[in-house]
């Protein structure tokens, strides 16, 4: 009250010039407050709405994504079961390929009239890990350690029909099991050319971890 009463006390003793002056004065402060508050209120909105635009756009893309995103996790998913479900190793589901296509033409040396019969299998079997899991405790607070294996076999072989070895070829690509191609080389015979030379590296993958003892030896 004193503050009010001091302030109408100056405004009483002033001219009608100083009030006039006064009055100017203090109006142009409560325009610059005013505006300063609109400018300000204005910048906190606006960046209020940018944020929304820009939530706005990520649970847009979050949309057009989320479908490729589930089918991609599903593919890894069956994948990694279809990996830890391989039981069989790389030689034995290869001889099961070579054994169902019929020579084509007789081949010196073969004991029998399929390519399981000419194929001979070079070495042992390479392993290279591909991914390796973090440590997992278990329920009795065991760490197991677990990853996958890609598993390799050279196959060679030796004067064969050049038929013959695309059907082989054709026949991995087309298994349903797990395994496929990585390397081929093949030369013709400078002789004969309808048969080839070829060695063909062929792999599986296989899991090594927690439940490794249940897979098939690869050897």
């Amino acid at each position: 009250m004193k503050l009010f009463e001091t302030l109408d006390t100056m405004f009483g003793r002033m001219t009608p010039r100083e009030r006039r002056l006064t009055t100017i004065l203090v109006a142009a402060i409560l325009v610059i407050v005013v505006a300063g508050a609109w400018v300000l209120s204005a910048s906190f909105f606006s960046s209020i709405r940018d944020e929304i635009d820009h939530g706005r756009d990520v649970m847009a893309q979050l949309r057009q994504l989320g479908p490729s995103y589930l089918e991609t996790a599903e593919d890894r998913r069956r994948i990694e079961e279809a990996i830890r479900g391989n039981r069989q190793s790389v030689r034995s589901m290869a001889n099961e390929i070579l054994k169902k296509i019929e020579l084509s033409a007789t081949v010196q040396g073969s004991t029998g009239n399929t390519l399981a019969d000419i194929v001979s299998f070079e070495g042992k079997t390479s392993e290279t890990p591909v991914e390796t899991d973090k440590k997992k405790t278990g329920a009795k607070g065991k760490k197991d350690a677990g990853g996958i294996i890609q598993v390799e076999q050279n196959l060679e072989f030796k004067e064969v029909p050049a038929m013959d070895l695309i059907k082989f070829l054709d026949a991995v690509e087309k298994s349903k099991q797990l395994i496929f191609i990585t390397k081929i080389e093949a030369t013709r015979k400078f002789n004969d050319l309808s048969n080839v030379r070829a060695t063909v590296s062929i792999a599986t993958y296989v899991f090594s971890g927690e439940d490794s003892s249940a897979v098939e030896s690869v050897d």
